[in-house]
């Protein structure tokens, strides 16, 4: 285990410290995000279809799980070709979700309850049906959306990579960003090729311009309410850029102009490399494509990119090499960025499987999952439907480009979130077959409704943990964060948080059978405050210290001073 601890230490201590870019609002340092998938969530209309109405309907609800804000998925004007990131107008709502109305007063309601809205912003890419792209088309020099896109400069030149052979009047082919139908825009190349004049520098008048365009989509919002946004594949910008030197210099100058202009409001983004996305000024970075040695495997429980992946919480606890590759990475992260910006794993999302999914579907793995996503060092971040445990509804089908380009359906994680016993589990009143997704066909889904008066029940397991986070400090972004358990083991695995003379610790067992650990560092005498005291054990040997943890155990212990 000292080998293993030293390694990681050593690991850290070797990354430079970053400048001094950031600001963070203070009110992200205290932040429970709640991501909601708009389509899926409630309708209000009957349509079948979720909408801003509906959202602001619950947001009672959503305050009473202790969160803070609300991050939604794209609800801008689209084709649907890819669940709505393929926007045809970037200032506009799409008419399914409602009005630019309903989003202010979503906003302004939202606001009034102490929740903060951040919205997805699809900067890279838009729909082949947006107004600028079928200007760019049109090929005609001097037009104001000409060179928005990427375009080869002649029709039998397609190059490799992402790009479509196009029947455009334009004497060219076209960059994508992820589906033909989503062209990528023009912030230019950072090492442009000499003989490919058509490949633009990032800071030529043509990529200039589309970033002073993204500069005035995000002032649109913001002025109108809007808290911040989740940045949709933030490291995808400039193209050509092997080390995405030219990307982090364009999202600094971009986040120097939007924190100077909007200081407390946050961005997101979707980039899957702290180390990169809180240097170029992010405040926060989503783990879920580079550092993703347990965030996938936990989602996926299956083969993953080619080979077989172990979950560390699948019940046959043998996922400890999937946990000693999380810490040494969260760790190294954590060193890095500490102070600058939050790498954070969401509990799911609209691209990644829920925590209930396949045999890990009982209340107790769910909860001790749960537990570790909520009092990491990091702005939690709940998939709507996560506090009640709704599962990955294998069988649902596909959706509005919910296919990935690998063929991995995503639908599955986009079922309507389950609020009580009526039809449609209160999702819709719509005809069952006129709904966006099918409900859960399972008699055994969990509802709201039935969850909110169990006091054993996943949805109020939340809140607990939720409110232990809120009440210590040491619990949340400002306390520091170690692993003492022995990562060999694995199982359970123990972690401290600690702000000044405040220490925790953090006991997760997600296997089948009873676990114990050699632990280091304790210095002191746990005492349960979270969980059942019958699930927990310390024990003290000549040898060293063990802590042992029923099956689907979790506790958290405060650690007293040791009797002297």
């Amino acid at each position: 285990m000292k080998r293993l601890l030293l390694t990681i230490v050593a690991a850290a201590a070797a990354v430079l410290p970053l400048p001094a870019l950031n600001r963070i609002p203070a009110w992200l340092e205290d932040a429970v995000i709640y991501h909601i998938y708009p389509s899926s969530y409630m309708d209000s209309d009957g349509d079948g279809i979720g909408d801003l109405r509906g959202i602001e309907s619950r947001l009672d609800y959503i305050r009473s799980l202790g969160v803070t804000a609300i991050w939604i998925s794209p609800i801008f004007e689209s084709e649907f070709v890819d669940g709505g990131y393929d926007v045809t107008d970037f200032y506009r709502v799409d008419p399914r979700f409602g009005t630019n109305a309903d989003l202010v007063s979503l906003v302004r309601t939202a606001h009034s309850k102490g929740i903060r809205v951040l919205l997805d912003l699809v900067a890279g890419h838009t729909s082949d049906r947006n107004a600028w792209f079928l200007q760019s088309r049109n090929g005609e020099p001097y037009q104001r959306y000409t060179d928005y896109y990427i375009w080869t400069d002649s029709r039998d030149k397609v190059p490799n990579g992402n790009f479509i052979k196009s029947d455009a009047p334009r004497d060219g082919n076209y960059m994508k960003n992820y589906f033909d139908a989503q062209p990528a825009l023009n912030y230019g190349y950072a090492n442009p090729d000499p003989a490919e004049p058509w490949q633009q520098h990032m800071d030529a008048p043509g990529p200039m311009a589309v970033r002073n365009e993204l500069k005035d989509i995000m002032s649109f919002w913001v002025e109108k309410g809007v808290d911040g946004y989740r940045v949709d594949m933030a490291m995808s910008i400039v193209k050509n850029d092997p080390d995405k030197s030219g990307t982090m210099r364009f999202w600094r100058d971009v986040i120097g102009w939007f924190e100077s202009r909007y200081p407390e409001c946050v961005l997101m983004s979707e980039w899957g490399d702290p180390e990169k996305a809180i240097p170029a000024g992010f405040h926060v970075d989503l783990m879920i494509d580079k550092h993703t040695q347990m965030y996938r495997p936990l989602m996926v429980n299956a083969a993953h990119r080619g080979g077989p992946k172990v979950c560390y919480f699948e019940a046959g606890g043998s996922g400890g090499a999937e946990l000693r590759e999380f810490a040494a990475n969260y760790s190294r992260v954590l060193a890095a960025t500490r102070g600058h910006g939050f790498s954070t794993m969401p509990t799911a999302s609209h691209d990644n499987w829920r925590v209930n999914t396949n045999g890990r579907n009982t209340p107790e793995q769910i909860k001790a999952a749960l537990t570790m996503f909520l009092l990491m060092p990091w702005p939690p971040i709940i998939y709507y439907g996560d506090e009640i445990g709704m599962r990955t509804v294998m069988e649902t089908p596909p959706k509005e480009g919910s296919l990935s380009r690998s063929g991995r359906n995503r639908s599955p994680m986009r079922t309507p979130m389950q609020w009580d016993s009526t039809p449609n589990a209160g999702f819709s009143t719509a005809p069952k077959d006129s709904l966006y997704l099918p409900i859960d066909p399972s008699e055994e889904r969990p509802t709201v409704a039935a969850q909110e008066s169990d006091p054993e029940s996943i949805l109020n397991y939340v809140r607990e943990v939720l409110a232990l986070r809120r009440e210590n400090p040491a619990l949340g972004t400002r306390g520091e964060w170690r692993v003492l358990s022995d990562l060999e083991t694995a199982y359970p695995l123990v972690y401290e948080r600690r702000l000044g003379e405040e220490r925790f610790i953090v006991a997760i067992n997600p296997s089948a059978r009873r676990a114990v650990t050699p632990v280091s560092g304790i210095d002191g005498r746990p005492v349960v405050i979270f969980g059942d005291s019958d699930d927990f054990s310390y024990l003290r040997y000549r040898s060293g210290d063990r802590i042992a943890v029923k099956p689907f155990g979790a506790v958290v212990c405060r650690i007293e001073p040791a009797a002297k």
